[in-house]
């Protein structure tokens, strides 16, 4: 691979590495954080591994003797040579020795330095903020927090998992949450566990769309472990007991209220793109979906 093709790689790397930094925290949990500098090694062990290759075999072809190239130009070839030569041809100069090729060290620098740039892009993804900055133990013990919360509104126990490996919920899914109708267990992005367990640890409230919606896909879920299949009669039902969700997770009840009330506000446009989502006719207070109609609040 030649030098030019090889810049324009690594240039592409760090082009794609910006753009997953700027990405939604839901794509940038879609790809193992190690994948892009397993990337960036193999590419740059290929080359290097390459190089050193075609070092070897150059190398291996050269000679001290005359090249047969160098004779027939410059040399008598099968003639023998002249008796007599003018004194200028021997008290010439010495050619001057070749400096030493250099262009392997360089290759090797380059490649450090971009393995060394790459690095300190995942770190900073890594370990700047996320699901994943924080260590197991803490994971785990906001899992369970999370699955007592659940399970008030499933009526049974119930598990909830922030699910890093993809497998269940994410871009690839379409998904930001997943639950068995009526069973045990339920899926959440490394994103919205995030996005709860900030609203509960820290009482952060300030992105309060998505703070929101976090509360939100939980609740959803939790109708479901509960049984409710249809996704409309489902969400209707997460807004309204995701005000006291909210509240069991640190928030005020009039943040609480205000953050639902916004989630059904918005439920005709999140819900465009697949109509199973858009709250039914009678989703409003005093209605037949209201879970408590004496109340005049709703949600």
């Amino acid at each position: 691979m030649d030098t030019r093709r090889l810049r324009l790689l690594r240039l592409g790397l760090l082009g794609l590495l910006v753009l997953w930094f700027l990405s939604p925290s839901q794509w940038r949990y879609a790809v193992p954080l190690w994948l892009p500098f397993a990337v960036a090694l193999l590419l740059e062990l290929q080359f290097f591994v390459g190089g050193l290759r075609s070092g070897t075999s150059s190398a291996s072809a050269r000679s001290r003797a005359p090249q047969a190239r160098d004779v027939e130009e410059f040399g008598w070839g099968d003639d023998e040579p002249p008796e007599e030569h003018e004194d200028e041809f021997w008290q010439s100069a010495p050619v001057p020795r070749r400096r030493r090729d250099r262009r392997t060290v360089r290759h090797v620098v380059e490649s450090a330095a971009v393995l060394a740039v790459v690095g300190l892009v995942v770190w900073a993804i890594g370990g700047g903020g996320g699901w994943s900055s924080l260590d197991g133990r803490t994971q785990t013990t906001f899992e369970r927090e999370l699955s007592r919360d659940t399970r008030a509104i499933a009526k049974h126990p119930v598990r909830v998992r922030c699910d890093t490996s993809g497998r269940h919920v994410g871009v690839v899914q379409e998904a930001d949450g997943r639950a068995e109708i009526g069973g045990r267990n339920a899926w959440l992005t490394p994103a919205i566990c995030y996005r709860l367990y900030r609203a509960t640890r820290d009482r952060d409230a300030s992105s309060f769309s998505a703070t929101g919606r976090a509360i939100a896909v939980l609740a959803h879920d939790a109708w479901h472990l509960r049984g409710v299949a249809d996704e409309g009669v489902t969400n209707c039902y997460a807004f309204q007991s995701g005000v006291g969700l909210g509240v069991r997770l640190g928030l005020s009840p009039k943040t609480a209220a205000a953050m639902m009330r916004q989630q059904l506000a918005d439920n005709p446009i999140d819900a465009s793109g697949d109509s199973r989502y858009l709250v039914p006719s009678g989703c409003e207070n005093g209605g037949r979906y209201d879970l408590d109609p004496r109340s005049e609040r709703f949600p």
